[in-house]
């Protein structure tokens, strides 16, 4: 019978959820899409480590930060939720007409499976770390799915969001 040992977990991710728009320097942005539709829009960063995304409506700002746990601190100011991306979570809330959901799965892997998962994702030898983002734009609603591998442990990181205006 092998022996199998669990290796001990190494940086992962922290979401954060905040009540204003913040500051691109605050972040150093790889990749941006805007999304305009008549009730919202979105300002989507792919940055180092994770990916933030802004959803405003005329009343309402939401934004999601997903980044690195040794990454410095990020301001409290307006800040309505911490939550570290540890095993399987969902969370809801709903502030001001804009309802907010997201799920998050971590999952360490075998080398085999990282490494298969990995070239599914991308061919890219970058090295350290990789995210993705998948975006689906709806008219009332704004799916964010993304992907953040981490190559020092193996470890994937998926979440499932979903932001949407609520009719009142």
């Amino acid at each position: 019978m092998p022996n199998r040992t669990k290796q001990r977990r190494s940086g992962g991710l922290t979401l954060l959820l905040y009540q204003r728009p913040l500051h691109p320097e605050l972040f150093k942005i790889l990749g941006t899409e805007k999304v305009v539709r008549r009730t919202y829009e979105a300002d989507i960063w792919l940055v180092e480590g994770g990916h933030v995304v802004t959803f405003s409506t005329a009343k309402q700002t939401l934004v999601e930060v997903i980044v690195a746990n040794n990454e410095p601190p990020l301001t409290d100011r307006n800040l309505l939720q911490t939550i570290p991306c540890r095993g399987e979570k969902y969370h809801e809330t709903a502030v001001g007409g804009v309802r907010y959901m997201i799920s998050t799965q971590e999952e360490q892997l075998s080398q085999t499976l990282y490494d298969a998962t990995r070239h599914e994702i991308t061919t890219d030898g970058t090295g350290g770390y990789l995210s993705v983002l998948d975006i689906e734009r709806r008219s009332q609603e704004l799916l964010v799915q993304s992907f953040h591998l981490f190559d020092e442990n193996q470890m994937v990181i998926k979440t499932q969001g979903i932001i949407e205006v609520v009719k009142a």
